[in-house]
């Protein structure tokens, strides 16, 4: 009998080193599979408006977004991309600036699904004087569901990269 037990305490097992390595692997390759699984999933409610929602700015001139400092002249030129599968009837526009930040509300900047609103006159004001150099600026687009607006923020995109015009 004692024979049978000294076999079986004379056999060699897997070392802790690649035991170890084994386990890294697995954990690795079961980490990986579980985030590219997630990644497909909508995490958006049922009741979510906003699901479909999404915008991007372009870059012009090698910034995102331009302005044109002269005081109570200035203004802010930019592109924005609906590359959403719903229309976009609205922009909110937050200016962060030096001295103090600015909320522009422009129900009247329609993009549909697909196209761009490009935006290359005076018509977004901005004064440099209250507000000062700009820092960042965020965009919120705006759905209509009825005859209410939906302020979408969850889909806003910040442009940190502002030139001059």
């Amino acid at each position: 009998m004692r024979s049978k037990s000294r076999n079986f305490l004379n056999k060699r097992g897997v070392s802790p080193l690649i035991a170890t390595v084994l386990l890294i692997s697995f954990a690795v390759a079961l980490g990986s599979v579980v985030l590219n699984w997630g990644r497909n999933l909508d995490i958006s409610k049922p009741g979510d408006v906003c699901a479909g929602v999404s915008i991007k700015i372009r870059n012009i001139g090698g910034s995102q977004v331009c302005y044109f400092a002269a005081g109570q002249g200035g203004y802010i030129n930019f592109i924005i991309d609906n590359d959403g599968n719903k229309d976009i009837d609205g922009l909110g526009i937050w200016v962060t600036g030096e001295k103090g930040t600015k909320l522009l509300d422009f129900n009247e900047f329609s993009i549909k699904k697909g196209e761009l609103l490009d935006i290359k006159d005076d018509s977004v004001k901005y004064n440099s004087n209250i507000d000062g150099i700009i820092k960042h600026i965020q965009f919120f687009p705006k759905i209509k569901i009825d005859n209410s607006i939906e302020i979408c923020v969850r889909n806003s995109v910040k442009a940190d990269n502002i030139g001059a015009c």
